[in-house]
């Protein structure tokens, strides 16, 4: 059995990522934080929430609010036109009775590492602000937990904020820094893998025609928040005609099919300064590099599997995707 803890600023795509982890029979979700990004910490957590009761695992999922700013300065917050006024594309889900756990984030970080132990991953899709408070209350974190995984960042692919920037370690590089520097075993899930994964309406009709009675709600939300906010976010910002890349989920597919990517290992930090580079993931391939911790990045991938498995996550095991 997998065990996961994901920090989430729960948009369109952190979505998709969480119920895909609520269906995989041998995942068991620990609990979900939140931070700032594609919408507030305390937003991100109500849309949690409302996830879990739709998807209905089974078991009980724990939401903890966590950070609404980065490590230093403001947020201005959060882009409505990326992912709607709510964050999940204006779509109302069902009201839950389930509230968010009274404590801080990096409490509930800390505690599920103690419970939890090395079979723990922790997976961020979102700024990391929450495990970098963690680490520096709990500097053995990185060797109490199996792993990190994260979707952000970029290694060759083009940024999305800046040149060389992804909008996840852009929105908190210092929190990204200390991550990077923590000692975890960490892996990147990043633009070079996630731009080549991509959702189109062919796929979210299958999606709709095989989905399983009790993954119609998922579908038809989805659909919704695609067809309404995220499709035509990508067509203005990346001149995709209906289609966009397929971020958070891809790091959730990594935890439970790495062998779907290729990645490489090399010493790597985060620039916290630049006019143009700030948020930029710095690898050194010197023969003698800097003082860095070594990261797996995902430099490859095979894109039609991947949205494959995450189409068939949710249709009735008759059909095959």
């Amino acid at each position: 059995m997998l065990k996961f803890l994901i920090d989430a600023d729960t948009g369109i795509d952190d979505s998709v990522a969480i119920c895909y982890a609520l269906r995989q029979p041998n995942v068991r979700v620990v609990g979900i934080t939140t931070s700032f990004g594609n919408t507030t910490a305390p937003q991100g957590a109500e849309n949690s929430l409302r996830l879990i009761k739709m998807m209905d695992p089974g078991y009980e999922v724990p939401v903890v609010v966590g950070e609404n700013k980065p490590l230093f300065g403001d947020w201005h917050g959060p882009e409505y036109h990326i992912h709607g006024s709510n964050g999940i594309g204006g779509v109302e889900l069902p009201e839950t009775d389930q509230k968010p756990l009274d404590m801080k984030a990096e409490d509930f970080i800390i505690e599920m590492a103690r419970e939890h132990g090395r079979e723990l991953t922790i997976i961020t899709l979102g700024r990391m602000t929450n495990l970098a408070l963690a680490v520096q209350k709990e500097p053995n974190l990185p060797q109490m937990v199996k792993n990190v995984i994260f979707m952000g960042g970029t290694f060759k692919e083009r940024g999305n904020v800046l040149p060389h920037s992804e909008a996840n370690i852009f929105g908190d590089p210092e929190a990204a820094d200390i991550v990077f520097r923590a000692g975890f075993d960490l892996t990147m899930v990043g633009l070079d893998v996630t731009h080549k994964t991509q959702v189109t309406p062919e796929a979210l009709a299958k999606l709709k025609k095989y989905a399983s009675p009790e993954n119609q709600a998922f579908a038809d939300y989805i659909i919704k928040a695609t067809d309404d906010v995220y499709f035509p976010f990508n067509h203005a910002q990346n001149n995709c005609l209906d289609r966009s890349p397929v971020h958070d989920p891809s790091a959730l597919v990594y935890a439970t099919c790495p062998q779907l990517f290729k990645t490489v290992r090399v010493p790597a930090r985060v620039e916290c300064k630049g006019e143009f580079t700030r948020g930029m993931i710095v690898t050194d391939f010197r023969e003698y590099p800097f003082d860095a911790q070594y990261v797996n990045i995902c430099v490859d991938v095979d894109h039609v599997r991947v949205l494959e498995k995450i189409i068939s996550t949710f249709t009735a095991k008759a059909f095959k995707i």
